[in-house]
């Protein structure tokens, strides 16, 4: 094997757990952001059986289901957006979730250096890592 193989091996497998520790890493992030903000009302392991949610009127969703329901995909735009909440149109009646892209923008401003499009940023990935958790809950 030529020492060019051997440097272009190194680098793809570089590439590639570096790719591995961010996914790995989106992984944690969202899972804490679940435990902490959404559990209490979706339950645990999210089949919309947390403790909060029964004291709705109409009970939390069942995230496990949510790819099932959809035809066998996920549908990451409409999580995003619910979870974003402030780009979400409610056609009949009101939602009691809360809208967690404003409470998350707040945190991210509380940062006394932090501006705006930064602050945008922070809630994107926030945002991000939890919609790729809540896709890892998909029951098989």
């Amino acid at each position: 094997m030529s020492l060019g193989h051997v440097f272009s091996s190194v680098a793809v497998a570089g590439v590639l757990l570096i790719g591995y520790a961010a996914h790995a890493q989106e992984a944690v992030l969202g899972k804490n952001e679940f435990e902490a903000r959404c559990s209490v009302c979706h339950g645990v392991t999210g089949a919309g059986d947390g403790l909060v949610g029964e004291l709705f009127a109409q009970k939390p969703k069942n995230l496990r289901v949510l790819a099932k329901e959809n035809g066998g995909i996920f549908p990451f735009d409409e999580v995003r957006a619910a979870i974003d909440g402030r780009r979400r149109v409610i056609a009949h009646g009101s939602s009691e979730m809360p809208i967690w892209g404003d409470y998350l923008m707040a945190e991210a401003l509380e940062g006394r250096f932090i501006r705006p499009n930064d602050a945008r940023l922070v809630v994107e990935a926030r945002i991000s890592a939890l919609t790729q958790y809540i896709h890892s809950l998909q029951a098989d």
